[in-house]
Parts: structure tokens; C-alpha cells; sequence
């Protein structure tokens, strides 16, 4: 791959500081090193179009909130007040768009670090490409395992990954049962047959089983699907005593429908991994009877709106979408300030492939926590935060094979028409206990 030098690429527009060596962190830097930078680009892959373009849509505004305000701010420091300039690649939902996107930022826009895409189908082949041209990727949300578990030096994952995933539905449920003394004993499986789907389906059929459930039932249904009729049948002749499901928006809107059109009962509900279940244009598209009881696989703070960073962020977020912030603006917003995290940890000597590498082992030696902040640390409402931490979780470190450990999701069911977080119980709201059985359809009001 052809490199550019400086000041001819579009990453970094630099000018010399007028000095000759400067020393910092046990590297000295001569004249030729030492560099002012005006401009860092970062690139997103997200699905634009297509039929998560939603959650796409939510990534983008929560990525463009938080450049907007690190510019605001004085951009990156360590680089002479470089301005972030964010640009979007989209990959219309499909795999391939992934991939020629990833590439066209890489060579054409000449961009520093990515991040996405959102779908685990797009981001699995997209980081093979980012990994072959050496540039660092953070992925943002995607959750298949493997995503992290290929060797790879240049992508990193702050989020769950799938098998994280159903670890916290067990035991989600393990805590209802010492609750109620009551559990379920079969269960459904109802996935996309993508790479998310699959992906989670296989830790579902590994780690339930092992839990003392029994699954009645292992379907899969191809993308985009106009109508669940033949799935609830299957479903009603399982007779699960419960459901879990991974649907995207458009799935989700349609199965929710006709689940509550069939009066689908379910002893223990239906548990939605996150996906669908998170996006807000969901919640507008179904009616509130549907998930009523829903148990929800969350990936962020549902607590947030009582959070003093919360106003200004989800002022910005109305302003751009029309609707509040939820998890997919706050990953959006929140993986920009790991990428700051690590930018304020490096140095340019106009080499893009060299720096590519440099933010590479800077996102490596990340350890972001509520006490270890102070490169991103921001106030509000007289309270310090660490914006980087805004869906809930305590830190960002990331293992040898580039998976944050330390993230971690929620357990929530839909009570009294809002999502209520129950598990982990260190998260529980006060007084929230789970409906746990659900009510049959016949009997509530």
C-alpha cells in the first residue's frame, strides 16, 4: 500500500514547532519528529442504509456529538489542539459494502483509526481488511467472538461479545429463581442466521444446557423477514417455557406484532438480546401491550436520564434525531472518547503508516476507569464523569487478543410501561423485583 508523506496526505496537515528535540515518554524526537497537527481523521463504517440504518443513524450522532464537543474543547493536546475530522463510510447493511468501505477509508481518505459497523456480518470481514493494511479498528457493538479472537493486532472491541452476552441472561435468571423460587426448565431459540445470530445461538446452545435448561427448540430465520407466522407455530408447538430472541429493528417491529396479535404465552417471557429491543424507533413502531414484560439483554445505562452528563447529551442527540439518546448514541459517543484516550498518547513524525501503528500500541496500553480518567475527564452538574464510560460500564482495558474484559451489560424487564434494570442486583433500581413468572396474556389488563 502506497504511504503518503506529509504535508501531501489528507490525515495530518502539520507544521513544524520550532525546536529541535523534544523528549517525552523516554523517546527523543527531532526536528523532523516534532510536529504540530491540524487535523486527525477518524472513519466509521455504519449500516446508513439499509435495514438497521437506524442504529446506524444513532452511532453516527452519538460519534458526531462527541467530536463536536473535543474540538469545541481545544482538540487533542498532545498534538497542538488537532482537530478530529470525522468521516463515514456506509456499508448499506451487507457485508461486501463493509469491506469496500473499509478500504476506501484506508487508501482514499486517508483516514488515521477507524471504528464500527455495528453488524458483527460486516465487521468480521471489515477488520480482516483494516488488519491488513495495518490500521487500528475499534469496533462498536459488534459481538461475535471470533471478531477478537483471530490473532489480530489491530482491532479492539470495548463492548460484549456474544458468549458475554448469555453468560448475563443466566445468571440474570439465576437470580430471579433464588427470588422466586421458580424457574423455567425448557427453552426456544428464535435468531437472525447471520453472523449474530449464529454467533450467539452457539454460546446459547453451549451455556444453557450446561445451566440445567433444556432446548425445545433451535430456529433460525433468514434477514428481513415479512411475517413470524410459521415461527410462532413452531413456537406454540414447542410450548417453551421460555423464549429468548436476537432480532434486528425491522424483525423485531414484526414479530412483537403478531406475537401479541397470537397471544403467544410464554410461563417465564421472552428475552430479547439486545439489537431491536434497544432502538427507540422500535419502541414508536410497536404498541406497548407487545413488550409488556419483555426481559431485555441491555447495553447501557438505563439509569442514564439521572446522570448529570445526561441533559447535554441527549440535548445534542433530540437536535440530530428527534428522539432521546439511548445505547446506541452512547456507544457512538462514548468509543470517540477512547480514541481520544489514545491519540492524547501519541506523537506524529508525518509518517501515516508509522502513526497508524503508534495509535495501534497507544489503544493497546489503554486502562481507562472512573479513577484513571483525567486525559478525558469532563464535569457536569458540578460532578466529574468519564465520558468514555457513559453506557455504564467501570473500565476499558483491553487483553492480548483486543476484547475489553471489563465490559459488561443489563438485565431489564419492561414493568409498568418502562424498561427496569434487575440484574446485576449491585444495578437493580430500589424496589424493582421481576414479574418472574410473567402474566398470561388472558390476565392482564
Amino acid at each position: 500500500m502506497p504511504h503518503a508523506k506529509a504535508p501531501h496526505d489528507r490525515l495530518i496537515r502539520p507544521a513544524l514547532f520550532a525546536l529541535v528535540l523534544l523528549l517525552a515518554g523516554g523517546a527523543v524526537y527531532t526536528l523532523a519528529d516534532a510536529q504540530s497537527v491540524k487535523e486527525i481523521i477518524v472513519g466509521e463504517v455504519l449500516p446508513l442504509s439499509g435495514p438497521v440504518a437506524s442504529q446506524g443513524s444513532q452511532l453516527r450522532a452519538g460519534a458526531e456529538i462527541a467530536v463536536e464537543e473535543i474540538n469545541a474543547e481545544g482538540g487533542i493536546k498532545a498534538l497542538g489542539g488537532a482537530r478530529i475530522k470525522l468521516v463515514f463510510g456506509d456499508s448499506k447493511s451487507t457485508p461486501d459494502g463493509g469491506m469496500a468501505e473499509t478500504e476506501r477509508l484506508i487508501t482514499a481518505e486517508k483516514v488515521a483509526v477507524l471504528l464500527g459497523a455495528y453488524q458483527s456480518a460486516v465487521t468480521f470481514p471489515a477488520t480482516e481488511v483494516a488488519e491488513r493494511y495495518k490500521t487500528p479498528w475499534l469496533v462498536n457493538v459488534a459481538v461475535k467472538d471470533e471478531i477478537t479472537e483471530r490473532g489480530f493486532k489491530y482491532v479492539f472491541r470495548d463492548f460484549n461479545k456474544a458468549s458475554f452476552d448469555v453468560k448475563e441472561i443466566i445468571a440474570g435468571n439465576e437470580i430471579f429463581a433464588k427470588e422466586t423460587g421458580k424457574r423455567p426448565v425448557t427453552v426456544a431459540l428464535l435468531y437472525e442466521g447471520t453472523d449474530w445470530g449464529r454467533s450467539t445461538a452457539a454460546f446459547l446452545k453451549k451455556f444453557f444446557p450446561e445451566a440445567g435448561y433444556k432446548i425445545v427448540l433451535d430456529e433460525s430465520y433468514p434477514p428481513n423477514q415479512a411475517d413470524f407466522s410459521a415461527q410462532l407455530l413452531k413456537i406454540k408447538a414447542a410450548k417453551p417455557d421460555y423464549l429468548v430472541g436476537c432480532l434486528y429493528t425491522p424483525d423485531h417491529i414484526i414479530f412483537s406484532k403478531q406475537m401479541m396479535e397470537q397471544k403467544l404465552d410464554l410461563p417465564f417471557g421472552f428475552m430479547s438480546v439486545g439489537a431491536g429491543s434497544e432502538d427507540p424507533v422500535y419502541y414508536k413502531a410497536v404498541p406497548p401491550q407487545s413488550v409488556a414484560y419483555m426481559f431485555v439483554q441491555e447495553d447501557w445505562d438505563i439509569l442514564a436520564p439521572k446522570r448529570p452528563w445526561y441533559p447535554g447529551l441527549n440535548e445534542k442527540t433530540k437536535a440530530k434525531l428527534g428522539y432521546d439518546a439511548n445505547a446506541y448514541v452512547a456507544a457512538g459517543y462514548g468509543t470517540i472518547f477512547v480514541i481520544k484516550d489514545a491519540l492524547e498518547r501519541t506523537k506524529y513524525d508525518g509518517d501515516l503508516a508509522k502513526y497508524r501503528t503508534i495509535i495501534r500500541d497507544a489503544l493497546a496500553a489503554t486502562d481507562i476507569s472512573t479513577d484513571k480518567c483525567q486525559r478525558i475527564e469532563r464535569k457536569a452538574g458540578g460532578q466529574t464523569y468519564c465520558p468514555a464510560l457513559i453506557r455504564g460500564i467501570t473500565r476499558v482495558k483491553f487483553d492480548e487478543q483486543g476484547q475489553n474484559t471489563f465490559s459488561h451489560g443489563l438485565i431489564s424487564q419492561n414493568l409498568n410501561g418502562r424498561r427496569t434494570i434487575l440484574a446485576p442486583m449491585e444495578f437493580r433500581e430500589p424496589g424493582a423485583k421481576p414479574a418472574w413468572p410473567v402474566p398470561r396474556w388472558a390476565d392482564r389488563k
